[in-house]
């Protein structure tokens, strides 16, 4: 049951042992509850260093406090020790998917049965009104024994019986549903096009347009075709990723439809993919060096482009993703944006192209591209200038 004990000292009740990775929140250490001696993961955050990042810490805990679901990782308390927020999570030691891949590719068998136990967490989510919106490979964490669970609740939102859809605009952007890029109004469909840019990313190492700079893929998602399978893979996984990505949410099946596909129906049990597993810990041995700087390229069977599973876009900030056990990632190599540039101007040009088909437009945005790969700080303080300036004369 999670709990939150601030009074107590948490160095009283857990020992903490080796640190299993960093993030932008703080460090993740591996510990054990002194009194049942059950592995557990403890997530150290300074509070004075993430002031910033207050909001969305309190938004992790809070979803999580309220999951309760073996597809989900639990949650089991926060304790604070001057300035530092413990906060109690489930140990799994077997890594992401992401990290798996770093040690070569899953059969069709291995990611029906992870896509299987996802949507199975999904179901739950979406039943809870709640919605991911960062599914992704590097947040789907596995224990020792093959579970699989949803993970980094950073971005999660709740869809109250008030606001069935919400229109912010949050995510990682090559894993993004076109409708959230337009800050369209969305749903739990937004988490069913994730799932599908996952099932390409599992079968392929990387997500579409992974070699492209962000921003450009936030113009392109909407725009292109959705991506596609090729012919190397069997018609019935095709099939499943196409049914995911419709660009209309409303094509898109529930989650707990999917369940039901052909494909899904394959999966085997969990510890089908304790091979994988094992084959990841012998890897990391020999790879340690790569593995501890988030830098696998050099192998052929690694993720391609290990720098795109920084880019995470809130309503102000940008943080890491995560893709070691528990959600944590090394410090992130970040690639520095405009902040409005994704949350402004990307809506309004989308805005626009709907309504006008002009070669101006894609102009702008190609301006606006090679202006914030240069400069971004400067194309912040233009896009507050004109902010400014508009709402001067609206009012």
């Amino acid at each position: 049951m999670a709990v939150n004990r601030m009074r107590d000292d948490p160095e009283e009740i857990f020992t903490k042992q080796e640190e299993i990775g960093k993030g932008s929140f703080g460090k993740v250490y591996k510990g054990i509850n002194k009194k049942t001696t059950d592995v557990v993961a403890i997530k150290i955050i300074d509070l004075e260093e993430a002031e910033d990042e207050i909001e969305d810490i309190q938004q992790e805990i809070t979803i999580l406090s309220q999951c309760d679901s073996p597809y989900v990782t639990k949650y089991h308390g926060s304790y604070l020790k001057g300035t530092n927020l413990w906060i109690i999570m489930e140990y799994l030691g077997g890594g992401s998917a992401l990290d798996l891949l770093k040690a070569g590719s899953f059969d069709e068998m291995a990611i029906s049965t992870i896509l299987r136990e996802i949507l199975k967490g999904l179901e739950y989510l979406h039943s809870e009104k709640k919605i991911h919106r960062d599914i992704k490979a590097a947040n789907i964490l596995l224990s020792d024994h093959g579970d699989v669970k949803l993970a980094d609740f950073g971005v999660a939102g709740q869809l109250t019986n008030t606001m069935v859809k919400r229109n912010t605009f949050v995510g990682t952007p090559f894993w993004m549903a076109p409708e959230v890029i337009k800050q369209s109004a969305y749903d739990s469909k937004a988490d069913v096009w994730s799932l599908g840019i996952t099932a390409i990313e599992l079968a392929k190492g990387e997500p579409p347009n992974a070699d492209l700079h962000p921003m450009r893929v936030l113009f392109l998602i909407p725009k292109n075709n959705p991506p596609q399978l090729d012919s190397q893979f069997s018609k019935n996984f095709r099939e499943f990723v196409g049914t995911c990505l419709h660009h209309d949410p409303t094509y898109r099946p529930a989650a707990r439809d999917l369940l039901k596909h052909k494909f899904i129906r394959m999966a085997k049990k969990p510890s089908y993919l304790i091979e994988y597993i094992d084959r990841y810990k012998r890897w990391k041995e020999t790879h340690r060096d790569e593995d501890e700087n988030g830098d696998s390229s050099g192998d052929e069977n690694s993720t391609k482009n290990p720098t795109i599973k920084t880019w995470i876009f809130g309503n102000e900030n940008d943080t890491s993703s995560n893709d070691t056990p528990n959600g944590i990632t090394p410090e992130p190599r970040m690639i520095p944006t405009s902040k409005k540039l994704p949350t402004t101007v990307i809506p309004a040009l989308e805005e626009l192209k709907l309504k006008y088909s002009s070669d101006v437009i894609e102009n702008i945005q190609d301006v606006f591209l090679d202006a914030d790969k240069s400069s971004p700080e400067i194309v912040d303080k233009i896009l507050t200038q004109l902010i400014h300036k508009v709402n001067s004369v609206s009012s």
